[in-house]
């Protein structure tokens, strides 16, 4: 059975055509950070501390990884991506001014301009692959504010299941 609202959702690469292998479909999630103000994204202990970047449906498997297209600023600011019970599970807490415009975060690596993808020898800069059964994918602020900058998250996924599907949220 085809899902229509899936098919349109597919990576097309320059001509059009659909990107196929084990992960043809992509949402994608632009945070901006204004811990300084209540609520937002960054605010330690905020609504937004542990928000929701990808609501996932059904089983999927999936990889994460963000593009910084603002420098971080907030002193001793720490963030981690993951799910609840498992908040650091795609990104393991990283200190946010070290993310600066053009840098690339995944796994435990230290944020860089580039990454050799699937360099077996160097767990920190592995890409985790992970299978998820309706288990949001979320941001977590540990300590203190990420008071600026902008990260684009994007969640590259197969569904494994009927319902299985990634949104941003």
């Amino acid at each position: 059975m085809t899902n229509p609202y899936l098919d349109a959702r597919m990576t097309l690469d320059s001509n059009g055509r659909p990107v196929m292998g084990a992960f043809p479909f992509m949402a994608s999630k632009t945070v901006t950070f204004a811990g300084a103000t209540a609520d937002a994204w960054g605010n330690d202990a905020g609504a937004l501390d542990g928000g929701v970047l990808f609501t996932v449906t059904g089983v999927v498997k999936c990889i994460v990884i963000a593009k910084c297209t603002t420098s971080c600023t907030g002193a001793t600011s720490t963030d981690e991506v993951g799910i609840a019970g498992a908040t650091a599970i795609f990104m393991p807490i990283t200190t946010m001014t070290s993310l600066d415009a053009g840098h690339i975060w995944l796994n435990n690596a230290t944020p860089a301009t580039y990454f050799i993808a699937g360099e077996a020898e160097a767990a920190a800069d592995n890409l985790p692959i992970y299978l998820l059964n309706g288990n949001d994918i979320i941001m977590t602020t540990k300590t203190a504010n990420t008071e600026a900058g902008v990260v684009e998250f994007y969640c590259y996924f197969m569904p494994l299941s009927l319902d299985g599907n990634v949104t941003a949220a």
